[in-house]
């Protein structure tokens, strides 16, 4: 694999953020299309998507540098900071970011963070699966050694994967055929027979920490505690707040937004006023 995807004058476009900017893309378009299903007002959507991708991207790569084992470096070279391109993105701070960033326009705009997190978690997985396929091409979040069939070998010096030359397991295949999984289960199926506002999200954090909690066992992390990857006691404790989130929130009713019920109210109310007069 080569992590560059072309190069025009003295920039370099990796292969990495051109996948980072379609799963954007993707993401903010059905967004816009669902909002507009459902009758909300798409300027506002647009808008907290928008600065919910901002918020995400900073998160995620702050939270990528703060447990690098390289943080020093970082610090001495910060204008690598924010070089997002080069790979080094933690999903988990991807995902905290931009939730903080999205409830404060939600926050704002007096919408339902619920609602909108409903909207958003099948394309959280979507743009996980389609962002670990950047991280294919650029051979980070490798896999660890291997004898498998199934194992590949990175052979590109320019390549970000810490094991050249070495059969590994494609984790990031298996990462991005999750998200995938997960995007089809939330959107086809959960989002469907949901009976609360809120559902479809809590179900993400349930399949999405089981998920990467069975791959990270594939994955080359060198740091472990407790025999478990910092990751994988993340996935816990996205599971754990599923939970917790669910106890809570099953007990509201689901508040309905589409058009065509919003449109008859009108109609039952005029009924009323008649039958009183």
């Amino acid at each position: 694999m080569h992590p560059i995807a072309f190069v025009i004058g003295g920039l370099t476009i990796r292969w990495y953020g051109i996948m980072i900017a379609v799963s954007i893309a993707i993401s903010i378009t059905v967004i816009y299309i669902e909002s507009r299903h459902q009758g909300l007002n798409t300027d506002d959507v647009l808008d907290m998507a928008i600065v919910a991708v901002i918020g995400g991207i900073l998160g995620a790569r702050i939270g990528w540098i703060m447990t690098s084992p390289t943080i020093l470096w970082y610090f001495a070279h910060p204008l690598h900071i924010l070089a997002i391109w080069e790979g080094g993105l933690s999903y988990f701070g991807g995902i905290l970011g931009g939730v903080v960033s999205a409830n404060w326009l939600i926050r704002r705009r007096r919408m339902r963070f619920w609602q909108m997190a409903d909207i958003v978690a099948p394309l959280l997985a979507l743009s996980f699966g389609i962002g670990k396929i950047g991280c294919w091409l650029n051979g980070c979040c490798n896999g660890t050694a291997t004898t498998s069939w199934l194992g590949v070998i990175f052979t590109n010096p320019v390549s970000e994967s810490d094991i050249l030359n070495q059969k590994v397991w494609p984790a990031q295949l298996f990462n991005s055929a999750s998200g995938f999984l997960v995007f089809a289960i939330l959107f086809w199926v959960v989002r469907k027979h949901k009976h609360y506002d809120g559902q479809v999200f809590i179900w993400y954090l349930y399949l999405y920490g089981a998920t990467s909690f069975v791959v990270e066992f594939f994955r080359y992390i060198p740091v472990h505690m407790l025999g478990l990857t910092p990751n994988q006691w993340t996935d816990i404790t996205i599971i754990i707040l599923g939970i917790i989130a669910s106890v809570i929130l099953r007990r509201r009713p689901v508040r309905s937004t589409f058009p065509e019920e919003s449109e008859t109210l009108p109609e039952t109310t005029q009924n009323s006023e008649e039958s009183d007069g």
